[in-house]
């Protein structure tokens, strides 16, 4: 069973050992990387996460963070989100779990009504997919203050 994380906190020592719980070297690049991605509040692509650690004073280049990226992905650890523009990244969830996203301010949450569950799983089953290749997500405005203050 591939290891998740729940917790979003952002803590490197519990980054190396998710990471070692996914039969990853837990280098400090690697768990930079999985921080950073876990403390996003959003998915987040490449380049953002570069920032966000050159602002933390840790500089790491875009080959390294896409090879981190990659790995943390294959360890399941990361999920990977195609975008028409540039992938995106974000905590692995539930594969199985429709997702409710808003297309403002790009907040996830996961759906947690078992008759959305129920649909989303059927509607992969009558097309012959498996959770893996993609989740359902459900786009709409969060009606949140801080996404009106993010537009």
């Amino acid at each position: 069973m591939t290891p998740r994380i729940v917790s979003q906190k952002g803590k490197i020592a519990s980054a190396k050992r998710a990471l070692r719980a996914a039969g990853l070297r837990a280098t400090g690049g690697r768990a930079e990387v999985l921080e950073a991605a876990l403390s996003a509040k959003s998915p987040l692509p490449a380049r953002e996460v570069i920032t966000k650690l050159a602002r933390k004073g840790k500089p790491a280049g875009a080959a390294t963070v896409y090879r981190a990226l990659s790995a943390l992905t294959r360890a399941g650890l990361l999920r990977r989100i195609p975008a028409s523009d540039e992938a995106l990244y974000e905590p692995a969830r539930d594969p199985a779990a429709p997702q409710l996203v808003c297309a403002r301010c790009g907040k996830m949450e996961t759906v947690e009504d078992p008759d959305v569950r129920r649909f989303n799983e059927r509607v992969m089953k009558n097309r012959g997919v498996s959770a893996d290749a993609g989740a359902l997500l459900l786009y709409a405005d969060c009606r949140r203050k801080e996404c009106d203050d993010e537009s």
